[in-house]
């Protein structure tokens, strides 16, 4: 997990393996913080992938480092 803040668009949309990059860890862990609560995915219409916002990531960094 990346110490600095992830720099995102709070209402962009990003995939597991962007926010995995984002928050600088593994995919898996970005699907284990998912199962945990600690970030939110949604479904898009289109080809069912799984998206969340620049916020989402950022309320996610701030959980994991308790900020």
């Amino acid at each position: 997990m990346r110490v600095e803040k992830p720099i995102v668009v709070e209402d962009g949309l990003y995939n597991q393996k962007q926010a995995a990059v984002l928050l600088d860890v593994d995919r898996h862990t970005v699907a284990r913080y998912e199962a945990d609560g600690l970030i939110v995915f949604k479904s898009r219409k289109a080809g069912g992938r799984k998206v969340t916002t620049g916020k989402e990531i950022l309320r996610c960094w701030g959980e994991v480092y308790h900020l």
